[in-house]
């Protein structure tokens, strides 16, 4: 009982100690709540990402897939609700007589969609879409202005006076002052043969009329994407293919069977196009394997900031390992009068061991509700630091959220507790053993 009894009587006659308790506490405290910012705004990002995907996507197919054919063989799995073929080109989309302005040097980020005039166009059926995506959901979208919003829902891309139209993403059509009923010109080309039998590339133009805005939470999506009609764009890239097909987006009817849908669909797929030569044609994807790339870039930056909040901790660490071993040079004379009434070097190690660990102890315990605490509660000090001083902590429309994410981990909590315990016990350990080996006659000979 001594032994706890000094350990924090020399903590309390020790304010320098505090040093190490505050170093515990603060990298415990980062370490919570900047991954969990991190964990909750992967969260947030794979909401927006599913919020504009499919469940499925069926792509990479050959120039003579017939989509009919493919549509057909798609059906028949069991799983399949609903399928929707798409037409898939990269373009140029301005005003008819500008000249598109090269993007700028730092443009914006994957998570908006770039500045730069180059995108996809998507050619699909508006009804068939809707009932695979969240297509209508997209046009009527809340933040889109009633002077944007499209004006017939149920056909969005009908041709109006002939011209055919296009839906492009709202944050695009505000950059760019579009409006609806403007027209803009679509710039792409595809590949030609000659007599030779050498092709060289065709320039396309198409002259479009805007027919309204789309909103997905995917601010990247709706930046680097615009919608025609199917036929339109088939007309223009594939007029002596009336089937053409780029690209099949398929709605399940059960989600958590995804992995082995997928499986099926993708063997369906290579019977469908198989032409005897036994090569694979087609590649079937789930929503999160196909953006896969993106959300690993996120989880990748999640795990680096980690490693450099780990390194935080160490540095804590260091200073505890200061303040304890001038402790123990200053309670020399005290350790050798324990080791004269009787104290064993084993007991005056627990003695100062047990220094390390109530400051360790402290400096976790403090750090996991703080840490808590404005984890939970960072989008109020977010506004009360916008209110009181003008800055912004976490700009939001940067990232297309609401508020700022949170996502508490109960193991990640468990694992930084762990970690803290650990890396306390083991600088505790070199100071007190330190103390344990003094020879009590040359203690005793400074007091």
């Amino acid at each position: 009982m001594y032994r706890l009894f000094l350990a924090v009587r020399y903590l309390l006659t020790r304010p320098i100690n505090l040093l190490g308790m505050l170093g515990i506490l603060l990298s415990v405290w980062a370490l919570v709540l900047v991954v969990s910012i991190f964990s909750g705004f992967l969260v947030e990002i794979e909401r927006h990402v599913r919020s504009a995907s499919a469940d499925v996507s069926v792509h990479r197919l050959p120039a003579w897939a017939s989509g009919k054919a493919l549509e057909q063989a798609l059906r028949d799995d069991p799983n399949v609700r609903d399928v929707a073929p798409r037409l898939v080109h990269y373009g140029m989309l301005g005003r008819p007589g500008d000249r598109p302005q090269p993007p700028p040097l730092l443009g914006r980020t994957a998570l908006h969609g770039g500045d730069q005039p180059f995108l996809l166009v998507l050619g699909v059926d508006a009804a068939a879409e809707a009932a695979v995506t969240g297509f209508a959901g997209w046009l009527r979208a809340p933040s889109i202005p009633p002077d944007l919003r499209v004006a017939d829902p149920t056909a969005p891309l009908a041709a109006a006076d002939g011209t055919p139209r296009v839906l492009v993403g709202l944050e695009r059509m505000q950059r760019e002052g579009l409006r609806r009923g403007d027209r803009v010109l679509l710039t792409t080309g595809r590949l030609q043969g000659d007599g030779d039998g050498q092709k060289g590339l065709q320039q396309i133009s198409l002259e479009l009329q805007v027919a309204g805005a789309f909103k997905t939470h995917h601010g990247g999506f709706d930046g680097n994407n615009v919608f025609v009609d199917r036929e339109v764009l088939r007309q223009a890239l594939f007029p002596d293919r009336p089937d053409a097909v780029q690209e099949i987006a398929v709605r399940l009817h059960d989600e958590s069977t995804l992995s082995a849908t997928t499986d099926r669909l993708q063997r369906l797929v290579v019977r469908a196009l198989d032409r005897g030569d036994d090569l694979a044609r087609g590649h079937v994807q789930g929503w999160r394997d196909k953006n896969g790339q993106f959300l690993r870039s996120v989880e990748h930056q999640r795990g680096l900031l980690k490693i450099v909040l780990v390194v935080i901790m160490v540095t804590a660490a260091f200073l505890m390992l200061a303040t304890l071993s001038m402790m123990v040079t200053e309670k020399t004379a005290d350790i050798g009068i324990l080791t004269a009434m009787g104290a064993t070097p084993l007991g005056v190690l627990q003695v100062f061991l047990a220094c390390g660990l109530t400051i360790t102890a402290a400096g976790v315990g403090l750090g996991l509700s703080a840490g808590t605490l404005t984890s939970v509660y960072l989008e109020e000090i977010r506004r009360f630091v916008l209110w009181a001083t003008g800055v912004d902590l976490f700009p939001l429309q940067v990232y297309n959220l609401d508020r700022v994410p949170c996502a508490l981990e109960p193991l990640w909590l468990l694992q930084v507790a762990a970690m803290a315990f650990a890396t306390g016990a083991v600088v505790s350990a070199w100071p007190a053993w330190r103390a344990a080996r003094h020879d009590p006659l040359v203690s005793l000979r400074g007091t």
